[in-house]
């Protein structure tokens, strides 16, 4: 299939961000030190925007009780969750459009991505395009695996906060 790279990408994209969610998820477990099942029961009807915004508060709660900072939120955690805003409105981007085949003038075989925007204070349907080539999604991966990575670190830092030596 032409289109293996790109398409091998976007697949990767939409994979990774499930793991950056269920690592949120698994987080919120952690962080509410309850029965799991019944956090994982409550978070599984939410949003991820509203996953990630309660994350947001429920890890500034434990770092103040726990006094791991000084401030509310916690700035860096807070940082990272508006990473994972950013990263969440890039997955609807890529997830809510359209494809279609794409031949650059070098012959290299890429996608053409469609999204469909309406403005209907304008009443217009805005539909800008993107080009995604093989190393197109590169940069966002390599930032779902660093949110990942940084999601884990402060896992770990809760467990050694909840459970001291």
């Amino acid at each position: 299939m032409p289109l293996e790279p790109p398409l091998r990408e976007l697949g990767q994209f939409v994979v990774m961000f499930q793991a950056v969610e269920a690592t949120m998820v698994d987080l919120i477990i952690q962080l509410c030190d309850s029965d799991p099942e019944h956090v994982a029961a409550l978070t599984a009807e939410l949003e991820f925007t509203a996953k990630s915004r309660a994350l947001d508060v429920i890890f500034s709660r434990f770092a103040q009780i726990h006094r791991i900072c000084d401030g509310s939120p916690h700035r860096e955690f807070h940082s990272l969750m508006v990473r994972v805003k950013k990263l969440a409105e890039r997955r609807n981007e890529l997830v809510h459009s359209f494809y279609n085949t794409l031949i650059t003038v070098d012959g290299q075989i890429g996608m053409m991505r469609l999204p469909t925007r309406l403005l209907p204070s304008k009443g217009l349907r805005q539909q800008q395009h993107e080009d995604i080539l093989s190393p197109t999604l590169s940069a966002d991966l390599q930032e779902m695996d660093n949110i990942c990575s940084e999601l884990w670190e402060y896992r770990r830092l809760v467990i050694a906060t909840m459970t001291p030596d």
